[in-house]
């Protein structure tokens, strides 16, 4: 990690229109698409090849515990990198500015979510054989995931981090509330804490049972 401003000039709010260069990859970013209290996903484009398109996800750390949830993320990406079902990270970078640091990851683009795409059909219901194929291609992306030594569970999946890729595949993306924590907590503040960590990370609606 090295300390400097890689965005040029004074720190704005937004990176919208700027060019920047995350390790070996010149983008220029565009405009943001989504967004979340510490951290929004902008659009962004290859500076020589203006075609080529991604998506850049900055997220600001304010404490070591932000900063090793980033972390965590890119690992994760980076042990799943090459699945078919799984956004592909690029590259990523982590800046020290001072009092606070920056992380930019840059993956590939999807086109929509499984929410959007489901919000476009209106009333009408997909065909069963549809819906397993989105289904087939999520539990690709859980195996996957399952198969890795220490098994990692993704604890946050829902439709909103179910994206179409442009090739056609459902991918998952959003891994900052994996887990490798496989253990039975006997202790009630051993439980407590971790219930903690659960209610902070995950999303209530989406829970499994054992959470």
């Amino acid at each position: 990690m090295r300390r400097f401003n890689p965005f040029g000039g004074k720190a704005q709010a937004g990176l919208d229109g700027r060019t920047i260069d995350v390790k070996n990859v010149k983008i220029t970013v565009r405009n943001a698409i989504a967004q979340g209290g510490f951290s929004c996903v902008y659009l962004a484009c290859d500076a020589l090849h203006s075609s080529k398109q991604y998506a850049l996800k900055h997220i600001i750390c304010n404490d070591s515990e932000s900063l090793d949830l980033v972390m965590k993320e890119i690992q994760v990406m980076n042990l799943l990198k090459g699945h078919a079902n799984v956004v592909t990270l690029v590259a990523h970078d982590v800046f020290d500015m001072g009092r606070t640091k920056e992380a930019l990851l840059l993956m590939e683009f999807c086109d929509k979510s499984l929410v959007s795409a489901m919000e476009s059909r209106g009333t009408g219901y997909y065909e069963e054989k549809k819906a397993l194929l989105i289904f087939r291609d999520v539990c690709n992306a859980v195996f996957a995931m399952h198969g890795q030594s220490p098994p990692i569970a993704h604890r946050d999946l829902k439709a909103e981090n179910v994206l179409l890729g442009l090739d056609g595949a459902w991918k998952l993306c959003d891994f900052g509330s994996t887990s490798t924590n496989h253990k039975c907590f006997d202790k009630p503040e051993d439980r407590g804490i971790e219930e903690d960590i659960i209610r902070k990370h995950t999303t209530p609606a989406y829970r499994a049972p054992e959470m």
